[in-house]
């Protein structure tokens, strides 16, 4: 890696950092800078504001988490099997990287034109995701449902309702059984057949 980009990584991690330990708001470019053992006009060098750096840190974080489902899911046979690591990862990343759960969830950064963007490229990749899983659980006949787009919506918007609720009592076993709970709703349904 060069230089210039290992200075702007220490960067995004000192910033990472502080806008996990104090919010956004309260988190100022001079903290950022002295984080990063940097002076203020290296920061202001890579970045011009603290909603670019936020921005970076969240794109960051965003990352991992791909990363991770999509080394999570490398290693599954089945699209349940799939359905089941994606769901899992994605509640552990997200609760593992804060300033990305900020991002999505967080109310007071919805003036912020870049939250939006990656909200909206965030559902996006989820969506398909979700959609890719789907197609090839109808393709291998482990899923028979009839209009798939239709359930990729309502797992998503499922996913998104019970995240705060699971996060917040976030305890590895509990969330566990929880999240297979619900996933075995979806894949079974709760009438007697």
């Amino acid at each position: 890696m060069k230089r210039h980009d290992l200075i702007k990584q220490n960067l995004i991690s000192a910033a990472r950092q502080l806008f996990i330990k104090f919010g956004f708001e309260k988190t100022t470019m001079n903290e950022i800078a002295e984080e990063a053992r940097k002076g203020k006009s290296s920061l202001y060098y890579y970045f011009t504001s603290k909603e670019e750096i936020f921005q970076a840190v969240v794109e960051y974080e965003a990352d991992i988490l791909k990363n991770n489902i999509i080394q999570a899911m490398e290693n599954c046979k089945s699209a349940e099997e799939k359905l089941r690591t994606y769901v899992l990862t994605r509640f552990k990343g997200i609760k593992e990287l804060g300033n990305l759960y900020n991002a999505l969830r967080n109310d007071f950064l919805d003036n912020l034109d870049f939250i939006r963007q990656i909200r909206m490229k965030y559902d996006d990749l989820e969506k398909k995701k979700i959609q890719e899983i789907i197609e090839e659980g109808l393709s291998t006949g482990i899923f028979s449902i009839e209009n798939p787009e239709e359930i990729t919506e309502t797992i998503q918007m499922t996913l998104k309702a019970v995240e705060l609720p699971l996060l917040l009592n976030y305890e590895t076993d509990v969330f566990t059984q929880k999240i297979n709970s619900l996933l075995n709703i979806f894949f079974n349904g709760i009438k007697n057949k």
